[in-house]
């Protein structure tokens, strides 16, 4: 039986956390995990990724309010889309760029 080591377990464990959470919340906490690594790296490009999916977010609800309740065609289309990109987008995302060892990628 082999025993894995906690930290190596808390790591996947934060990582897996981290990328559901746009699916959990279908979509409006998008932004969440590229915040989180754009506070941790403090990379340009964590922030353009973090600014990227708060747009999607912007647009998504906008597109929202804007939409009526018997919505067909293009706009059920767009619809669809902003939300599996602020959901699916945002998660592989997440679980592609968190680092998977201490210090590194």
């Amino acid at each position: 039986m082999k025993v894995v080591a906690i930290p190596a377990v808390r790591r996947f464990a934060v990582r897996a956390g981290i990328a559901a959470l746009p699916v959990v919340s279908l979509g409006l906490l998008c932004p969440v995990p590229s915040l989180v690594l754009a506070l941790r790296r403090r990379r340009a490009t964590d922030w353009w990724a973090f600014a990227a999916f708060s747009a999607v977010l912007a647009a998504w609800v906008a597109e929202l309010e804007l939409t009526p309740d018997t919505t067909h065609g293009p706009l059920f289309a767009l619809d669809v889309l902003l939300i599996l990109l602020s959901m699916a987008g945002a998660s592989i995302h997440a679980w592609k760029v968190w680092p998977r060892r201490p210090g590194g990628r």
